[in-house]
């Protein structure tokens, strides 16, 4: 091909957009399938409140118990995915939360309607869903008004040590309606984000894998607001997965999303990726932020910091303002 030809197609491609952060929510109920007597809308109506907030994703995550799993339940499911997707001006992603005594899971990503009657959360694992478990430390703090703060919805393999599901891809650090709760009474002496973020940071050094942080606003009502944020290449399905599933997530706002680190190639990555540092590791971000290693609390810093690395596998997070990133990993 002569230079000139080539020089015209190369003019006549357009260039690939930069990934951009979008706002969206990663636990949101949906009527139907959920029962209209507990949650008042539907995905059109939840579509048209996302718009009007700008939102550019939502998960919808319809309750989905054992008891009522079965043929109808998928019939169901599979109309309101197809109602779902079809909602012009925001992307809805038909899940479900698989609400179960030992933990309840946002499940996204796959076919639901062909998850088996058994063993959903193994099978939804085996077929590439994201899963994220919800509300990890919902323990009764009986909030009076506070009708959520009076059940256990708790993650029991952490809260009681019990056998259950744990290969989970994510955590929701954030959940709207519990988060008052779990500021008034702090069951363990803390919040249920601050446990949800230390337990995410022992998956990470026990396992030696990546874990995904997201919030949710659990809606059943009125509250459609974004809680979590995913830097993705558009705003298609199929890229704001990919974003969960990668780790590329700020909740409660944006603003850490400049968080970045540099290892021993001398290149940058961003949140959800991994650097290699046989010594010291450079940190990098706008404006001032606290900074978080290991799950531990190393102070408030204005555009990053150096750390030591040591060739071990460690986790950084930074908080700014209401914004909270999720991790980059070094040596994992």
């Amino acid at each position: 091909m002569k230079l000139a030809a080539l020089a015209v197609i190369l003019a006549c491609t357009p260039a690939l957009a930069a990934p951009r952060w979008l706002a969206g929510d990663v636990h949101m109920h949906c009527a139907p399938p959920d029962d209209p007597a507990d949650v008042e809308l539907d995905a059109a109506q939840i579509a048209a409140a996302a718009r009007a907030a700008h939102m550019d994703f939502v998960v919808l995550t319809p309750h989905a118990w054992p008891s009522q799993w079965g043929r109808g339940y998928r019939k169901r499911w599979r109309s309101f995915a197809a109602d779902a997707r079809a909602e012009p001006g925001v992307t809805l992603i038909p899940g479900i939360e698989w609400s179960t005594s030992g933990g309840h899971f946002t499940v996204a990503g796959v076919a639901i309607d062909a998850l088996p009657d058994r063993d959903l959360l193994a099978a939804a694992h085996a077929a590439g869903a994201f899963i994220s478990v919800n509300h990890p430390f919902a323990v009764p703090t009986n909030i009076p008004g506070v009708g959520a703060s009076h059940f256990d919805m708790s993650y029991r393999v952490w809260t009681d040590g019990a056998r259950g599901f744990t290969a989970i891809d994510g955590v929701e650090v954030f959940n709207l309606p519990l988060a008052l709760a779990n500021l008034i009474r702090r069951p363990g002496g803390m919040t249920g984000e601050q446990r949800a973020w230390l337990a995410a940071d022992r998956i990470v050094h026990a396992e030696h894998r990546k874990v995904t942080a997201v919030g949710g606003t659990d809606n059943h009502h009125r509250v459609v607001t974004a809680t979590t944020w995913v830097l993705a290449d558009d705003t298609s399905e199929r890229a704001i997965l990919d974003a969960l599933r990668a780790g590329r997530t700020c909740i409660g706002g944006p603003e850490a999303g400049s968080f970045r680190a540099r290892g021993d190639d001398g290149a940058w990555v961003g949140i959800g990726g991994t650097v290699r540092a046989a010594h010291d590791l450079a940190l990098a971000w706008d404006g001032t932020a606290r900074l978080y290693v290991d799950g531990k609390d190393a102070g408030e810093h204005a555009g990053g910091a150096t750390v030591p690395a040591g060739g071990a596998l460690h986790t950084y997070r930074i908080e700014r303002g209401d914004s909270r990133c999720g991790f980059i990993y070094a040596n994992l």
